[in-house]
């Protein structure tokens, strides 16, 4: 909803519905999201880190941030729908027999761009492997000399980033409203446990098993009846492997 301060200002750009002002646009999703994070991990979940809270704890706070985001975006730009560009025609394109918006293939570009990028922070920079080693075990991190309350920053800052990418992206394919991530957040839950936790090539892969199992479930069931299909894929998958398909472990 944040990009809608940009769109629209230039006409489409060849086949695709957006203009040149869709880039900036998504880097100002970014950066905005990316502080707004910030914000709320030092408000909110930075006294519980410094307190030792249980997990269960910062779970419950993370549930309790979520309504209240959704409640300020209510507050900001009403409960209607809208649209990045109103009226502008989204043909699409044959491939391989399927009907394809250009569009998606932009968003699927993208997406696979901040995959290597991510990857190649985890693995390639002196922050990646930081982040990495703190997440395995932060007392040893930090006996270490990394400086963990800075990487808990960057980790903060590059994940709200990154989902405000995402939520500029999915708003490109369907109607915006302030509860659409609410609604995309269980199926990417279930992604993520399906993948495998700590692996983005297995997080990438098990949203792909997700989106293409709802998409054709939706042939023969009310699409509202999605996300239960994406448990019970993932209560299956759990039955086989309970450390994600994808997980070296």
């Amino acid at each position: 909803l944040l990009a809608l301060a940009l769109l629209p200002l230039f006409p489409p750009v060849g086949p695709f519905s957006f203009g040149f002002e869709f880039l900036p646009a998504l880097l100002f999703a970014f950066l905005f999201t990316g502080l707004a994070a910030l914000l709320l991990d030092r408000l909110l979940y930075r006294p519980l880190r410094l307190r030792a809270a249980p997990a269960v704890i910062l779970a419950m706070m993370a549930f309790a941030a979520a309504f209240l985001v959704r409640s300020l975006l209510y507050l900001l730009f009403g409960p209607d729908f809208a649209f990045y560009y109103t009226g502008r025609p989204r043909p699409a394109v044959d491939f391989l027999g399927v009907p394809v918006r250009p569009d998606q293939f932009f968003i699927l570009g993208t997406s696979l761009l901040l995959v290597l990028l991510l990857h190649l922070l985890l693995t390639r920079t002196k922050l990646g492997k930081a982040m990495r080693a703190t997440a395995d075990n932060p007392e040893l991190a930090r006996a270490s000399g990394i400086p963990t309350e800075r990487v808990a920053l960057w980790t903060w800052f590059l994940a709200g980033g990154l989902a405000g990418v995402a939520g500029t992206l999915l708003g490109l394919d369907a109607q915006l409203r302030p509860e659409m991530g609410w609604f995309v957040l269980l199926p990417l839950f279930a992604a993520v446990i399906l993948g495998g936790i700590g692996n983005p090539y297995g997080a990438l892969a098990g949203a792909v098993v997700i989106g293409v199992a709802q998409q054709v479930s939706s042939s023969f069931l009310n699409p509202a009846y999605g996300p239960g299909v994406a448990f019970v894929i993932l209560i299956l998958a759990l039955f086989v492997r309970p450390e994600g398909l994808f997980s070296r472990r």
